[in-house]
Formats: structure tokens, sequence, C-alpha cells
């Protein structure tokens, strides 16, 4: 029997405890292929347009999966190489040299890693075209999407994976030449020692992330310290993360412990020593866990809250699918004429208003008229703005109480752009137009414009009474606007349009102006939620299985129990709550870290994030937990059968 067949039955024999393990490493390498043939698949090179910028965030993704596979690997193995240390003595007993011993771990290794980039890069290779489609659907692209397979992609992800599996192999080689033969023998004997607490410790903990937290959150985007107070936060969150789980955990076990009328109580004692004991060891786990959960959360939060703020924004500033100024009615007609050989694209609805243009100058408090500059305004009178909301279906109403009021239409994006639009309210503007001149209130503000939003427009909606008076046709500007059925899907309307109208008319096309910005965003958000889901897969199975180490070396422990009379449902309970405990804490403090995060950055770009942030931290929970689920099967299986 040769060393490679001992260490492919080794991998049959056990294989379900390798299962999460391996099923990690297919993952990373089916994402990692993925994200490589994307970077050179031709549709994906079209929906960019061809922008090598946009796809360059493929190789960098692939660079991340790299690395953090690499990392996942090394630290995996240790973990089977920990429970595999008396195996590795009996070897050594029998007479296996350690050469012999270090070639059949390589072996092993080296078929894992092979099997999986096997498995990977056919999974990668069905599944593309599926990943296609989505990064499509986040991007608004529209349009079939074909299966292929880009060999230089394969190339690519078998020379990495194979390099790494590798290194990997030969780190596992190298371990047998660690340890002493009476090392591998005491490896599961060696005690812990009850860590200890220190309530100072276990406080300051508490202080330092409360601290952080009222910091960050109090920071206004606008003030001085703003640049400060953040790295402070930050900071603050990582000190007050490691002491958290070194000392505070540790002392909430020891008071649950001095409750002696609990802890005598049914399992209590075995769940709560078990817990007191495996702290210590646990600590840095929970720390990275609990600080990478929330990185993860906080960046793929922020990428769809941008994304869906975007979009929120663009239906805003654009209410009509295309807008053109122009005074020429009879290019009204020429332009229904082109929409209506788009079936797909019919027109919905339309709108037209004419803007007064005139002088406008604001008058503060503390100075005078004469001291202020004039800029160009445009005025829309109240009964044709709130016409033109119901044929945007916007349920607005602008209501003015006397003509000598006036609201501003803005579309403020931050904190610092909102606090100069709300000082502009009851100031006053003099409107001056062919000598004629008159001071008006700004009583409020909207954010809906009365067409599509101009850049550096600033327009205003007076009564009607002052509207009649200043129209002067020497001064009006008439815009047209179009409302047309799958405004995400006219990318050859819009490229006829632009075509067909003169160059001094100017077009304000919603697919034109907002499509390279909506497909940068998804396809961040795209590879976000992906390299999101590689971190917790990789986190998920670090826990997982370091809870089946601990569980060999408990199983002693448990035969006992049930020997002197213990039921399995008690024990299976126990282990519920223990391995609860561990998957919840890093868990609870990496959401609420991320929590704080998003709310700061909300209040800097004054974005929407509570769907945002609900879509983002339930689906995580909910595969973390399944984690959580195997977890326990696999705890209880190895303790209590």
């Amino acid at each position: 029997m040769t060393l490679f067949s001992i260490a492919t039955k080794n991998i049959k024999r056990n294989f379900y405890n390798y299962f999460i393990y391996f099923a990690s490493i297919v993952f990373n390498v089916m994402i990692y292929y993925t994200f490589i043939s994307m970077r050179y698949n031709k549709q994906v090179a079209r929906f960019v347009e061809g922008d090598e910028k946009i796809l360059v965030l493929f190789n960098f993704a692939s660079i991340v999966i790299a690395i953090f596979s690499l990392i996942f690997i090394s630290y995996s193995t240790s973990f089977f190489m920990k429970k595999r240390k008396k195996e590795m003595a009996l070897y050594s007993l029998l007479g296996v040299k350690k050469k012999q011993i270090g070639s059949m771990l390589f072996y092993e290794n080296l078929v894992m890693g092979i099997l999986a980039l096997f498995i990977g890069t056919i999974l990668g290779s069905i599944l593309c075209k599926f990943f296609i489609m989505i990064l499509a659907n986040f991007m608004g692209v529209f349009g079939a999407v074909d299966f292929s397979i880009n060999l230089k992609a394969l190339l690519n992800t078998l020379m990495v994976f194979g390099l790494l599996f590798f290194v990997t192999s030969i780190h596992g080689y190298r371990i047998i030449y660690k340890y002493k033969l009476v090392e591998l023998f005491k490896a599961e004997k060696i005690g812990e020692k009850e860590p200890k607490s220190s309530i100072f410790l276990g406080l300051l903990s508490i202080i330092i992330l409360v601290a952080g937290y009222s910091i960050g959150l109090s920071t206004e985007a606008t003030s001085d310290s703003f640049l400060i107070n953040i790295p402070v936060t930050l900071i603050a969150s990582i000190v007050g993360t490691f002491i958290f789980f070194h000392f505070f955990l540790v002392l909430v076990m020891k008071i649950s412990k001095n409750n002696k009328r609990k802890y005598y109580k049914g399992m209590n004692m075995i769940s709560t020593s078990n817990l007191l004991y495996r702290i210590k060891s646990n600590a840095l786990t929970f720390s990275i866990i609990a600080i990478l959960s929330a990185s993860t959360l906080t960046a793929i939060g922020t990428c769809y809250s941008f994304y869906y703020d975007f979009n929120r924004m663009f239906d805003t500033m654009y209410p009509f699918s295309y807008s053109y100024i122009t005074n020429d009615k009879s290019i009204d007609e020429k332009v229904e004429k082109i929409i209506s050989k788009y079936p797909e694209n019919k027109i919905l609805n339309t709108g037209e208003v004419e803007f007064i243009k005139l002088d406008g100058k604001l008058i503060n408090q503390d100075t005078t008229s004469k001291k202020q500059a004039s800029k160009t305004i445009y005025l829309v009178s109240k009964s044709k703005y709130n016409e033109l909301a119901k044929i945007k279906g916007l349920d607005i109403e602008a209501s003015l109480k006397n003509k000598r009021e006036m609201i501003l239409l803005d579309h403020p994006r931050t904190k610092p752009q909102i606090a100069k639009t709300k000082e502009m309210i009851h100031q006053l503007i003099e409107l001056s137009l062919n000598n004629q001149k008159e001071k008006l209130t700004i009583k409020d503000y909207l954010i809906y414009p009365a067409m599509n939003d101009r850049y550096g427009q600033t327009t205003f909606v007076v009564d009607d009474t002052i509207y009649k008076k200043y129209y002067m046709k020497d001064h009006i500007i008439r815009e047209k606007g179009y409302i047309i059925d799958n405004k995400n899907n006219s990318h050859a309307l819009t490229k006829e349009l632009i075509r067909f109208l003169p160059n001094e008319v100017e077009l304000m096309a919603y697919y034109a102006d907002t499509q390279g910005i909506l497909k940068f965003m998804g396809m961040i958000l795209f590879v976000g939620i992906f390299l999101g889901l590689v971190f917790l897969i990789a986190t998920g199975s670090i826990i997982y299985f370091k809870q089946l180490t601990e569980a060999q070396e408990n199983r002693p422990k448990y035969i006992i129990l049930k020997k002197i009379g213990v039921h399995k449902k008690e024990i299976q309970t126990s282990i519920t709550k223990q391995v609860l405990i561990i998957f919840l804490a890093p868990l609870t403090i990496g959401i609420c870290h991320s929590i704080v995060a998003l709310l700061i950055l909300a209040k800097l770009f004054n974005t929407t994030l509570l769907i945002p942030m609900l879509l983002t931290i339930l689906p995580y929970t909910m595969i973390y937990f399944i984690y959580y689920i195997l977890t326990i099967n696999s705890y209880n299986k190895i303790t209590n059968t």
C-alpha cells in the first residue's frame, strides 16, 4: 500500500469532517473563476461599453479572494492537524518515518486541493451565465446572455489555486517536524486553566465601545472634528471588541457561575463550565470574526445603500425619460415619430412647461441688495407645477398662502447641501426683469424638479399672478418631456434621439445620463455581495472547525455523563446553548459595529439606510445560522451518539 493510497483512504474516511472545509474552498475557487471569467467576457465588456476601469474591479476582487483563500486554507489546515496529532503519533510509534508521514499529509492536502479545483471550475463554468445575468440585472442591462467557457480564465484559476494548494500542501508536510512524539500523544490532554476575570477591564470594554459609538454618532459631517472623531470611533470599536471578548464574556460566565441556584439547575453547570474554560481560546477568534463580520456588513450595506439611493435620486432628478429645450414645436412631432418606432418604449405620458428666465438677487438680513450679486433664475407657476406633479405620479402639491411667497426647487444630496438649502428659507429674493423689480420670500423647498433636473439651474415656484406678470415671450424657455415604458431598456431609442436632435437642442435623457453611474454602482454591489459571501462562508467554517475540534476533545466527558444517567436530550440542549453563544456573541458585536458605521455614513451622505440595512443584515444572519445548525448537528453526532 502506497502513501498516496493511504492518503486517499484517509480523505474518504474523514470526508464528513472535511466536508464544510471542502465546500468552502470549492466556493472560493468557483467565485474566483467567475470573476476572472467575467473580466474577459465579451458580453460583460459590452455591458460596460469597454470601460477598462470598471472591469479592473473584477481583477481586484480576484486578488482579494486569492489572498483570503490562502489565509483561510492555512488557518483551516492547522485545525485539522491539531485534531489528527494523535493519529500522527501512532504512525510514528509504528515505525513510520516523519518524512513518510509528511508525504502522506502532503498528498492529502494536494488531492483535496485538486478535487476542489476541478469541482470549483466546473461549477464556475456552469453558473457563470447565471452570475452574469445577476450582474446584468444589477446594472440595469437587458438582453440574452450566452453560455461560454473562457480558456484564459480557466488557465488563470488553475495556475493561481494550483500554486496555492501546492504551498499549503508543503505547509502540511512540514507540520510533522514541529512536534515531538510525546507532544503529539498529549495534544488532546493539555488542559486549559480557568481564565482570569477582571471587573475593571470587562466594564472598560463596554465603556470604550459605548464611547466610540457615541463619538461617531454625535459627529456632524460639517464639523471640523469629523476627520478626527471617525478614526477614534474605528479604533475604539476594534480595541473594545478585543477587550470585550477577552474579559467581559469571562466576567459574565463567572457571574453566572456564582449564581448557585441557576448554576446547579439541569445541565447549566456543564454548559457554563465548558464555556468558561473555552472562552480564552475562542476570544481571539471571536474578535476577528466580529470585526470581519462588521467590515463585510458595512461594505455590502454601503454599496447597496448607494445603489438603492442613486436609483431613487435619479428617478427624482429625471421624472421624464426624455426632455429637451426648444421653442420649435415641430420637433415634437418628429421625436414622437421616432419613439413610435420602438413599441417596447411606447409613450406613457407627456409634459410641457414654459420657464421664465430672469435675474434674481438673494437679500440676506444683514446685508443690502446692492451688495448681492445677481444670478439667473427660472420661474414656474404653481398651477403648472401641480399639473406636472400629477403627470409624474407624485402625491405632492406646491402650496402658497399668498403671492409674496415662493418655493425653491432643489435636490440636496449631502448634509452640507441640505444645511445650505435650509439657510435660504425665509430669505428674500429680488426679481428683476425689464426694470420690473419685486421681493418675494422663500417659504419652503421641494426636492422634486418641475422637469428633468438641470445642473446649476435655480428654479422657483411662484403664484400664478406673479408668473403672468413676468411672462414675456423673449424670456421664455420651453421644455418638453416624455415618459416612456421600459426606460432602463432604451439604449437604441436614446442613441437615435441623440443623432436626430440638433446640437443647439439640449437633450436630457434618463438612460444616457444615469446608466454609466448605475452600471458602476451595480457592479460594485455585485462584487461586494460575492466578496461578502466568501468572507461569511469562511468565518462560518472557522467556527465550525473549531467547534468540531472541541467536540472531539469533549467527547469523553459526555460519554461519562451518559453513563451516570444524563439523558441525551439534556446533553443536546446543553450543546445547543453553548454553540448558540459561540455563534451569537461575535455576530451581535459585528452587527452593532456595522449599524453604527452605516448610521454615520447615512449622516455624511444623506442616504436612505433602513431598507438597505435590513436587506443586508437579515440574509447575512440567515446564512450564518445555517452554519449554527450544521455545527449543532455535527457536535451532537460526535459527542451524543
